[in-house]
């Protein structure tokens, strides 16, 4: 489950760090871009794939993990400052932003917690 949720979110969040460049400073379906929001995209991205491809699958549950939980802390933060700017970086979030920050917060610890080490190297 750590691999395949690392992998996908890898992916997803690589393609939004890399569409926010084309994006510029302006939004698409409600999402606004930033330079630093794009780049914290790009990195969580590639190593979010390279923890889904690793043979390593405690690479992944680590992954699930400490971005579950990082993710879950921004959506939270978000909600709480209501504002679009996060420990004085730019990065234009809004509710829909905090909303999924949370999905792929919940979602990573989820993954990361589920099954227990024996299991996950059966993987």
């Amino acid at each position: 489950m750590a691999k395949t949720y690392a992998l996908v979110v890898g992916v997803v969040l690589l393609l939004v760090g890399i569409v926010g460049f084309f994006v510029g400073d302006s939004t698409l379906f409600g999402l606004g871009f930033t330079t630093p929001h794009n780049l914290i995209h790009l990195l969580s991205g590639a190593i979010g794939i390279w923890a889904g491809t690793s043979k390593n699958v405690g690479a992944a549950r680590m992954f699930a993990l400490i971005f579950g939980a990082i993710y879950t802390l921004v959506a939270i933060a978000g909600f709480a400052t209501g504002g679009e700017d996060l420990f004085g970086i730019s990065l234009k979030l809004n509710t829909t932003y905090n909303i999924i920050h949370l999905l792929i917060g919940v979602l990573g610890l989820g993954a990361g917690f589920t099954g227990t080490k024996a299991s996950a190297t059966a993987q």
